[in-house]
């Protein structure tokens, strides 16, 4: 090739030159390209889904409908629309309800399970898809009326309507009988409930006696006590996979004129409220908030703590039926009506607690400019984009803004910082240790965070708790220190003295206690070593010492009250059978999810922007 071009004329050199680079160029493009359909990410973008498992796309058709499914459940019981934070913890509850139905239909495949024809049929006349349950065809007074659904069921002019709600029940059966499948595989022994029974309603008093840590104190902090102190209490540091986010808030700006629109709107609907008009059906026209089609009712009973500092002085300084005037908080306007309880038809028309009131709202969203919005948006993504190659805080700090860290948090037990965009933690689950998300929308703030830290479940490294170390080494010391005090009560005892006399000898006193196995004292719970003695101890022995972080332990086990064989009848044994079972059922999923999760490739692409 090389020689056949430097044959040629320059005609022909120029020609094959073109192609050569062309082809070279298609080849990089297209290694580039298609390198990344390798992504779940990009796939799910390519085809405009909200994210994927395992490449498996999730629609946004899909997510919308698993959206309305929680936001039905959230109204069942609470009689209200979702809002502001309860609405995202909507949200996230379908997003998790999609992904663990994802992962369970594939654990379902792998085990061969499927749905058959008659399955399917038996599925829709007794349990069919909740999103027809929330079909106004199918309701009577507001509630789901079977009788017109096996009407409409059994009805042949209705075709091929019911196809798209069968196939639902195809692909969930399998996931239920997976489910069933892994349920009864959770049981309980009879011996087991015996002894739970003996757990809960077996009575121990006993007497206690607590020598003090020392009020100061520090330990050296060398290398060798810290490793030392890390090697006695990394068993009980032991925690469930867990994340720690990096997260950057830049508050979204409103011009003055945008905030003075929404003022005005405000103050617009509230003297045409003044003047007659129903607050009702100015909420049904205007309100971009919670239950405009319920007239902006919040239908449930408001506590002072809940309403904040404004809202709750103007509460205090108005009558039921009078009107608030209308306030802004962040981007919102806010306009109240305190209702009349003599006007109440509700079930729990009576105020729980003294101050409590019940509210009907009109909210008005302060609305940047398309173009504003646009450029604050593209901002903060350059600082996700530059985060990439620096780090989220130096990229925020090149820009004079700050970042704060969430500290650890799992499925269970997200972040108090990002409960106004839960989406954020939830992507930092399925992320990994320096990835970046998108820049999601939270409220009144662009929000954007980086995996700081991330941990399997187990125990945590000596660099995740080194301060935390250093505090638990300083109380080690101070325990250390009151030693010579807990010798002195051992050598008493052993000289026979009782363990009122030996307390009182180092000037402490005896505490009596009462204690069970399912609940213990407050005071002997956070050492189940020292509980174990005791209850292994025959009346009368003193047990001890044993070393907790409050100091040196010491009980003398006085006697056990034993229940009555009687008291485990029929319906006792039903009642704790079901809150065992449903202890481990729960304890079993949570840990089959994450187990799940951790090998499964999630992208998330709710965020504003997609990235």
């Amino acid at each position: 090739m090389l020689s056949y071009l430097r044959s040629g004329n320059k005609r022909k050199k120029l020609i094959w030159w073109i192609l050569i680079v062309i082809t070279a160029f298609t080849f990089v493009i297209g290694f580039s390209f298609f390198g990344g359909m390798g992504d779940p990410g990009t796939k799910a973008r390519l085809t405009g889904d909200v994210g994927s498992v395992n490449g498996s796309g999730i629609t946004q058709a899909q997510y919308l409908t698993a959206v309305d499914e929680q936001r039905m459940a959230y109204r069942q019981r609470f009689g209200s629309d979702p809002a502001d934070q309860d609405l995202k913890a909507v949200e996230r509850d379908a997003w998790r309800a999609l992904l663990n139905e994802r992962m369970f239909a594939e654990e379902a495949k792998r085990a061969g399970l499927k749905a058959t024809d008659g399955e399917v049929l038996v599925g829709m006349r007794t349990n069919p898809p909740t999103v027809l349950l929330a079909q106004p065809a199918f309701q009577t007074d507001g509630k789901f009326d079977a009788n017109k659904y096996l009407g409409a069921l059994a009805n042949p002019q209705m075709g091929n309507t019911w196809e798209p709600f069968e196939d639902m029940l195809r692909q969930s059966l399998p996931v239920k009988k997976l489910q069933e499948r892994l349920l009864a595989s959770i049981k309980l022994t009879q011996p087991e409930l015996q002894q739970a029974f003996r757990d809960r309603y077996e009575r121990t008093t006993a007497t206690l006696l607590l020598v003090p840590a020392a009020d100061t104190g520090r330990s050296s902090g060398s290398e060798e006590v810290l490793a030392k102190t890390y090697e006695t209490y990394k068993s009980r540091m032991a925690s469930p996979s867990r994340t720690m986010l990096e997260v950057l808030a830049v508050p979204v700006v409103f011009a003055d004129d945008e905030t003075k629109a929404a003022m005005e709107m405000g103050r617009s609907l509230y003297e045409r409220a003044l003047r007659g008009e129903d607050f009702g059906q100015l909420a049904r026209d205007y309100s971009e908030g919670p239950n405009a089609t319920r007239g902006g009712l919040i239908d449930r009973w408001l506590a002072p703590n809940e309403l904040g500092t404004m809202i709750g002085a103007a509460v205090q300084a108005k009558k039921p039926g009078e009107l608030i005037e209308p306030l802004r908080e962040g981007g919102r306007v806010m306009l109240f009506k305190i209702m009349d309880p003599a006007q109440d038809t509700s079930a729990n028309r009576m105020p729980p607690t003294p101050g409590a009131v019940k509210l009907s709202q009109i909210i008005i969203k302060v609305r940047p400019s398309a173009e504003s919005f646009r450029k604050q948006h593209k901002d903060v993504q350059a600082i996700a984009s530059r985060a990439k190659s620096v780090g989220l805080s130096k990229a925020a700090t090149e820009k004079g803004l700050s970042t704060f860290k969430t500290g650890y948090y799992d499925q269970s037990n997200g972040p108090q910082q990002l409960l106004a965009v839960p989406e954020v933690s939830e992507w930092g689950l399925s992320a990994s240790k320096g990835d970046v998300s998108p820049v999601y929308e939270g409220g009144d703030a662009f929000v954007v965070a980086q995996v700081a830290m991330q941990h399997a479940a187990g125990v945590p490294t000596r660099e995740e708790v080194g301060e935390q170390l250093r505090l638990i080494a300083d109380a080690d010391a101070r325990v250390e220190m009151a030693k010579p005090r807990a010798d002195s009560v051992v050598a008493a005892i052993k000289a026979g003295r009782r363990l009122e006399e030996a307390a009182s000898a180092v000037r402490l006193v005896a505490m009596p206690v009462m204690t069970t196995r399912q609940q213990p004292d407050p005071r002997l719970a956070g050492s189940p070593e020292l509980i174990g003695m005791m209850l292994g101890a025959p009346a009368g022995q003193v047990v001890g010492p044993v070393r907790s972080s409050a100091g040196w332990l010491f009980v003398r086990k006085d006697a056990v009250f034993a229940p009555a064989d009687s008291l485990l009848n029929d319906q006792l044994k039903g009642q704790l059978t079901n809150e065992i079972l449903s202890q481990r059922q729960r304890r079993f999923f949570d840990g089959y999810i994450d187990k799940l999760r951790s090998k499964s490739e999630i992208a998330d692409l709710r965020g504003a922007g997609g990235m």
